[in-house]
């Protein structure tokens, strides 16, 4: 339904065309890579990744094409996150269809765009004190593997396997992480491990870590 919104929506400006609907990551990457498009309009969940993890790859494979995010999933560490890898604008869904055209020909152009509510938080971060910013917890090395593992979509039991521990270790090792970070739904860690450079390129190895 999205999918054939944007669709009217681009269709209605002038020199614009759709070039291709992904369904997941790899095939965004895939048509980024064969179609160059000067675009890309970027939803944050996605079946076998997240947005913050494919707009680091879109940036890195494709540095010339502008990023809009286009996502109901919008909070303060998530704008922070993508502003940092070079998003070029970023809208909520509940946008309405001039403010969704306003976004596509501002970012499409070179423009930054920030919705209201994304302005705001905006605001509230640059005026927030760099003490009072919230600080990455430390993560010891093999916290960092099963966070990277849990980023990678892979269960706890799988966790296991790869690891050669017992489930019941990598349930304390998620209740720690998810302790020290304050974060509990896998989609949440997954965010949060593209933010601090945890996660591996598909062709990268994920090598255990000592204890």
């Amino acid at each position: 339904m999205i999918a054939v919104i944007l669709t009217q929506v681009i269709d209605t400006l002038a020199g614009y065309k759709v070039v291709g609907h992904a369904k997941n990551s790899a095939q965004a990457m895939q048509f980024c890579e064969a179609q160059a498009p000067d675009l890309v309009i970027l939803d944050l969940v996605l079946p076998g990744s997240t947005g913050l993890i494919l707009l680091k790859k879109i940036k890195a494979k494709c540095p010339h094409a502008q990023v809009l995010i286009f996502s109901g999933n919008l909070n303060a560490d998530i704008i922070r996150s993508a502003l940092v890898l070079g998003v070029g604008g970023i809208i909520g869904k509940a946008a309405t269809l001039d403010e969704l055209k306003a976004a596509i020909l501002a970012v499409s152009s070179g423009r930054a765009y920030l919705c209201a509510a994304t302005s705001e938080v905006v605001r509230t971060i640059v005026r927030t004190p760099p003490g009072q910013m919230e600080k990455n917890p430390v993560l010891s090395r093999r916290e960092q593997t099963v966070l990277r593992h849990i980023a990678a979509g892979l269960s706890s039991k799988e966790i296991a396997a790869k690891l050669g521990l017992s489930c019941y270790t990598v349930n304390n090792f998620r209740s720690r992480l998810s302790k020290k970070t304050g974060l509990h739904r896998a989609v949440q860690l997954s965010l949060y491990a593209a933010r601090i450079g945890l996660v591996a390129e598909p062709d990268e190895p994920l090598q255990p870590a000592g204890r």
